[in-house]
């Protein structure tokens, strides 16, 4: 029943609409029609009126100035022109004139006048030299048409000015009754449209207006709350599916409830028993949950229920770098000064893992921080114990290298084949241990941080051709081509210290020389990461892939491929490794087939920066 309800009111609505634009369209047309007449009627006499007015001014000014008859005018081209224009207007008037019999009447006179007066003309162009009487009575009668003339003409100016006045305040009486009844319609159709919204109010709105005030009930967990059945239609239909939905909700949610207390309180033990500090925080580093060993931390700190300012700066890396922050890397180890009554300072390794939310918006940040004093206390005593024992042994050792290097030059006597042999052999391995001595003591300089860098911004394409100039002599001589490819002129430039950067590519070279394919080229490249670096890398086939264990392996201190020939130390991409983390950069290796690809990450200076190196952005 509301459904015909609301389809009869806005079918009478519709119809009042529909007869009001047919009134004002017929009413248009008519007034346009009547506008039209008055235009191609009245106007076009008019104007045919004011012709005939002016065509005989111009042929007597022309004519009808002379004072005898030697001085009127032989050419007759005017007169002609003009004439034929009144003849032509005169026509337009008959034309276009009414058929009221005074209008008719004077339409008439004017013609005979026009005929009179160019009947005078003719017999006045015509004048002979002496005949000067009929010359001054013709002036005259030529005088009293041109005048009659005017007056007729006047005379039907206003006959139809008056009517053009006339079909005005017709046609604006007209107008007024088009606008009241236009408003009639209007008023009409505004009271069944009044009439047809407070059926609908009441017969569909108010009970859209319950179900509303139901679903904000049930929003705010409220699911006792049932909508008012009143009818059979369609309103009463989704009412009652309404009702059924929120019995189902009210009972899933009572279980979701249920499970939620269970996983928080799954979720809570977990945190409680773990042994290290976790800390859950939004992107402004406000906390929105921590762990006993957190809240310890804090309270130790003299900060309960903040973040400390060295956890604050690894969530801040994770987000510039838009993801995830973990590893075993102890460079990324932050050190807290607790209160000298609590106890000594620890060290801390964060593991900050990014929690997404739906559709991968970032909703905060975990961290986890592992507690790596001991281990950084073992680094540190490694360390330092590699750069007291290379002191002691690399003395000795330079001391017995230059004893066998006198011996070989025989200085203190001559040596026989067996001895020189023997010598030989052992400075030989004097020079190994010498070079191992010197790659360690080197390693424990990057460790202990005693290397400083001077980053400075550095265009990539400078670095990848630096490393060409320095080892590319050397890969040429083996029989190594190196490619380099070219490098985008919109390439940011980057945070580098050139030399240990070129010694990176220099050492990736010299690998991809010693192992790679025969006859194979070495890539040099460099591309923009969509993560703020720049990646240099070197690219070449080796005949014996890199499995994934190897992959994990290289970069780890005196590791060798198994089967491998090559002399070396070991230590070579360890060192590279360090010179990348002193550089906030990250090193790596990718093969896929017979594909090498090892690479260094550096990260790009900002825009002000850029400008002030004189390096264009990206």
């Amino acid at each position: 029943m509301r459904r015909w309800n609301f389809i009869s009111g806005l079918t009478v609505i519709l119809l009042l609409l529909l007869v009001l634009c047919g009134f004002c369209v017929w009413t248009a047309r008519t007034l346009s029609g009547e506008i039209n007449q008055m235009i191609s009627g009245n106007f076009d006499t008019l104007r045919a009126l004011r012709g005939i007015r002016l065509a005989v001014s111009r042929i007597d000014a022309q004519y009808r100035s002379s004072t005898s008859t030697g001085e009127i005018p032989r050419a007759l081209g005017l007169y002609e022109l003009a004439r034929t224009d009144v003849e032509q207007h005169l026509r337009l008037v008959r034309r276009t004139s009414s058929e009221e019999p005074e209008e008719v009447k004077v339409v008439a006179r004017l013609e005979a006048l026009v005929r009179d007066y160019f009947t005078y003309y003719d017999e006045y162009l015509a004048l002979g030299r002496f005949e000067g009487d009929r010359f001054k009575a013709l002036t005259r009668n030529l005088a009293q048409s041109a005048a009659e003339i005017t007056e007729a003409t006047a005379v039907l100016s206003d006959m139809n000015e008056r009517d053009v006045l006339q079909r005005r305040s017709q046609a604006t009486a007209k107008g007024q009754r088009v606008v009241y009844a236009a408003l009639g319609i209007a008023l009409f159709s505004i009271g069944i449209y009044v009439w047809t919204s407070i059926r609908l109010t009441r017969a569909i709105f108010d009970p859209l207006r319950q179900l509303r005030d139901s679903i904000v009930k049930v929003s705010q967990r409220q699911f006792d709350v049932a909508v008012p059945v009143k009818s059979g239609d369609e309103l009463a239909q989704i009412a009652t599916t309404f009702n059924t939905m929120a019995s189902e909700l009210r009972a899933y949610v009572a279980e979701t409830d249920q499970r939620v207390v269970e996983a928080n309180r799954v979720s809570r033990a977990i945190l409680e028993a773990l042994p290290y500090p976790i800390y859950i925080v939004d992107d402004s580093f406000a906390v929105r949950l921590m762990n006993p060993r957190a809240e310890q931390l804090s309270a130790a700190l003299e900060i309960p229920g903040a973040v400390p300012g060295a956890v604050r700066r690894a969530i801040d890396d994770a987000a510039a770098i838009g993801g995830e922050l973990i590893g075993d890397d102890l460079h990324r180890a932050v050190e807290v000064a607790l209160p000298a009554a609590t106890g000594t300072p620890a060290t801390f390794l964060p593991q900050v893992f990014r929690m997404a939310g739906a559709a991968g918006v970032n909703e905060g940040w975990a961290v986890l921080l592992i507690d790596v004093t001991k281990l950084r206390q073992f680094d540190l005593a490694k360390s330092k114990a590699l750069s007291i024992i290379g002191h002691e042994v690399k003395t000795p050792v330079t001391s017995i290298r230059m004893t066998l290097h006198l011996l070989l030059e025989e200085k203190i006597g001559a040596l026989t084949a067996d001895q020189r042999e023997l010598v030989q052999a052992g400075r030989d391995d004097c020079e190994r241990l010498l070079t191992v001595l010197q790659a360690l003591l080197e390693l424990a300089r990057f460790e202990s941080g005693r290397v400083t860098m001077r980053l400075v911004p550095v265009p990539p394409g400078d670095l990848l051709a630096q490393a060409d100039a320095m080892h590319g002599d050397y890969l040429r001589r083996l029989g190594v081509a190196i490619v380099m490819e070219p490098t985008a002129p919109t390439l940011p430039a980057v945070q580098a210290d050139a030399i240990h950067v070129v010694r990176v590519l220099g050492n990736f070279l010299t690998n991809a020389a010693k192992y790679g394919a025969p006859d194979q080229p070495v890539t040099l490249r460099a591309e923009l990461r969509a993560d703020a670096f720049v990646r240099l890398s070197v690219r070449n086939r080796t005949p014996r892939p890199l499995t994934e264990a190897e992959q994990t392996k290289v970069f780890e201190p005196f590791y060798r491929r198994e089967g491998e020939g090559s002399e070396g130390t070991g230590l070579g991409l360890t060192i590279c490794r360090e010179i990348a983390a002193a550089h906030s950069g990250r090193v790596g290796v990718w093969a896929s087939g017979d594909w090498v690809d090892f690479y260094l990450d550096l990260r790009i200076v900002s825009v002000s920066q850029n400008h002030a190196a004189g390096q264009p952005t990206s």
